[in-house]
């Protein structure tokens, strides 16, 4: 599995999502209780490109235009169907390294 930098630590606030991209994809960064987590920054419900400016409910980011709510641990959706893409993160030093996206999804 390859694994590319996106960011700093120092670049991550605690609650307040980030976002990166990586080639084509945009990803949505969380640091939540000194853990970073990676989703895909497209919201599944209706493919608006914001859930890094969504609000935090324990380990859900709800998306803010429509409210639909997912896990920042696997994308899976708290009510209703779908999920977003979540990547795995390390962390080298201040780096913050995501597996690399693939275009299949």
């Amino acid at each position: 599995m390859e694994f590319v930098k996106v960011a700093r630590t120092s670049d991550l606030h605690d609650h307040r999502g980030k976002l990166v991209r990586v080639n084509e994809e945009e990803i949505a960064l969380w640091r939540v209780n000194g853990k970073i987590y990676a989703i895909n920054n497209i919201c599944p419900h209706q493919h608006f490109s914001m859930l890094h400016q969504g609000t935090l409910d324990g380990m859900y980011v709800t998306c803010p235009m429509h409210g639909w709510s997912f896990s920042l641990e696997d994308g899976r959706a708290k009510s209703g169907n779908g999920r977003g893409r979540t990547y795995r993160v390390k962390v080298e030093g201040e780096d913050v390294m995501i597996e690399k996206p693939t275009s299949m999804w």
